[in-house]
């Protein structure tokens, strides 16, 4: 039986693409660092940020935030509900303060500026009727949506990654005024390089002569036009010696 044969084409070879590649000798450009500021400081930011997530109606992304005020805890709570005439400035409720207690820093020598504290967050609700059957739990609802938030976005800020883990949590404790304050305590493990890593920082460029010398860097990193050294020597420097 014959069979017709079948002219295969050619195939042109296929020619590699042209990729531009750019090389970067700009080597003064300093090293982004992920802690350039106060580490208390960073992790209340952090906490304001992951708070203002929390909506009115959690299945709306476009509802209004649950708490009005976010604020580091200052005693604004109590002067408004202890003092005869209040003159605190305006606070809208619900409201969460912040506030650290118990900072201490470790003492050995191989943890300097690391450090370990205690974060209260003390929220407080303002609901008339809330020993209402339908409304009495409100504050334990309220509890669970704060460390569900914290636990679900913590990780996109260096600054809690270390440890930010629930530790305390306290129900309301008064009834007047139409607030009810509760309280969570989370303990806080950081590191604050604010203290001495940029400090007095200068960048410069170091030569070991007999091993390295001014004319093994690049012309531009040379800004001085400093000459080689001339010693020491690697007679100076290497040798054999005997045993003793």
């Amino acid at each position: 039986m014959l069979v017709d044969k079948k002219i295969l084409t050619q195939q042109q070879p296929v020619q590699p693409a042209v990729v531009q590649v750019k090389i970067n000798n700009d080597i003064d450009e300093p090293e982004q660092e992920l802690y350039e500021t106060n580490a208390l400081c960073e992790i209340s930011k952090a906490i304001k940020e992951i708070l203002s997530t929390i909506k009115v109606d959690p299945d709306n992304p476009d509802s209004e935030p649950f708490f009005k005020t976010i604020k580091i805890n200052n005693g604004q709570l109590g002067r408004i509900k202890n003092d005869k005439q209040n003159t605190e400035y305006a606070i809208a409720f619900p409201a969460v303060f912040l506030h650290f207690i118990d900072v201490r820093y470790l003492v050995a020598q191989s943890r300097i500026n690391e450090g370990r504290a205690t974060m209260r967050i003390q929220y407080v609700l303002n609901r008339l009727n809330n020993s209402d059957d339908e409304f009495e739990y409100d504050g334990f609802k309220m509890f669970q949506t704060i460390h569900r938030a914290i636990m679900d976005q913590k990780g996109k800020y260096p600054a809690l990654a270390e440890r930010f883990q629930l530790q305390y949590f306290d129900q309301l404790e008064s009834f007047d005024d139409g607030l009810q304050p509760y309280w969570i305590n989370y303990e806080v493990w950081f590191t604050d390089y604010s203290a001495d890593r940029y400090r007095n920082y200068k960048k410069v460029y170091v030569v070991v002569p007999p091993f390295t010398n001014h004319s093994d860097q690049l012309p531009e990193n040379n800004i001085g036009n400093h000459d080689d050294h001339k010693t020491p020597t690697f007679e100076d420097c290497v040798g054999f010696t005997e045993n003793i």
